[in-house]
């Protein structure tokens, strides 16, 4: 029956026509992103929501292009590399927390899974993925969620420092419970959280003030600029000199 079935299922799938694939099925659900590329990296498969966030009205002109043309280089590199490794090892990553930039130079932070994608032949010939908003990811928690007393106290003070075993007893939980079910549902760890905060919060700073950057950083709970522009360089893949220059 098994091996019917399977006989049955690939059958199946040569048979549909290459305009009916089921990548389609990505331009009619909500909040998820749809991509894939070749070995080299090039876009050659996305859904519509995919295209508006890098605002490509023509999906024509979309083709072909890279990472290295959508985004910063830093950030490019960084999903070369993980590009690079699921081709090279031929397993997927699941989870990624990552951060992409708009047009504007407004940061969203996304969460990530990305496979191989092979030939008939076993070869692989490249990636596909998905991308979800990972703030829709927060806000699945329910309200009584043992960790939601944290998320709150994080967002009123995030510009703070924030010991973890305080967070951790507000939750009523030691703190080897408390990061595992912080990283369990948040897919990163809690002072990682806080510090993506952080940088989001520079963004805006960054955009619409003209306070200096050192005054930004310690506003925001950085020991000193080089700490803030260290983070904001890891998580934007630029400085904040630049990102002021290119999006103000």
């Amino acid at each position: 029956m098994n091996k019917n079935g399977s006989s049955l299922r690939v059958a199946f799938l040569e048979s549909i026509r290459p305009e009916m694939a089921f990548h389609l099925l990505f331009d009619h659900l909500p909040g998820v992103l749809f991509f894939a590329k070749d070995r080299e990296g090039r876009l050659l498969a996305a859904n519509r929501a995919l295209l508006d966030l890098y605002g490509y009205a023509r999906e024509e002109d979309f083709w072909g292009v890279t990472d290295f043309e959508l985004l910063p280089r830093s950030l490019a590199e960084k999903f070369r590399e993980d590009d690079l490794r699921v081709i090279r090892t031929g397993v997927a990553m699941l989870e990624i927390v990552e951060v992409f930039i708009s047009r504007h130079g407004i940061p969203a932070w996304f969460l990530t899974n990305k496979i191989p994608i092979r030939s008939r032949d076993g070869e692989v010939i490249g990636v596909m993925g998905t991308i979800q908003d990972y703030e829709k990811q927060r806000d699945l928690l329910p309200a009584d969620s043992d960790i939601s007393p944290a998320l709150q106290h994080i967002g009123a003070n995030f510009h703070r420092e924030i010991p973890i075993p305080g967070l951790a007893a507000l939750c009523g939980l030691s703190v080897r419970q408390f990061e595992r079910k912080f990283k369990e549902h948040l897919k990163t760890p809690p002072q990682q959280y806080i510090i993506k905060m952080r940088v989001h919060a520079a963004c805006d700073e960054l955009r619409r003030s003209k306070k200096a950057i050192s005054d930004i950083a310690t506003d925001l709970g950085f020991y000193d600029q080089a700490a803030f522009s260290r983070q904001f360089r890891k998580h934007m893949g630029m400085t904040p000199l630049f990102y002021r220059r290119e999006y103000r």
